[in-house]
């Protein structure tokens, strides 16, 4: 995972519970938005990807399989300067998407600039 270009920080988080999506603002004009099931099945803590594999980005197809589950109570909570803990409505938080990962799985990174 490569840093993120100096100056480069979320400005902001927006949940959208209708459209069940995260989306990211990028202080460099990229927008970031994440279906929330494909956030919650890519979750990096280790009780969901294993010690070995939580450091590894998700399959980018992740993103584009069908919702298991309609997410109503998601909620977001920024985590210092590290990036964000999502708390999802079955009561799971202990994943921290930080920036850089949310940034390295955009799905429209070829758009964004670098």
């Amino acid at each position: 995972m490569s840093p993120l270009p100096i100056g480069v920080a979320c400005q902001r988080l927006m949940i959208d519970k209708e459209a069940q999506t995260l989306t990211v603002q990028w202080s460099d004009g990229c927008h970031c938005t994440f279906p929330l099931d494909g956030l919650r099945r890519a979750c990096p803590c280790a009780a969901c990807q294993g010690h070995e594999k939580m450091h590894e980005l998700p399959d980018p197809e992740i993103f584009r399989l069908p919702a298991l589950m309609r997410w109503e109570n998601v909620r977001a909570e920024i985590a210092g300067s590290v990036g964000v803990r999502l708390t999802w409505d079955d009561g799971h938080n202990s994943g921290i998407f930080t920036w850089e990962r949310l940034r390295a799985m955009c799905p429209c990174e070829a758009t964004c600039p670098s």
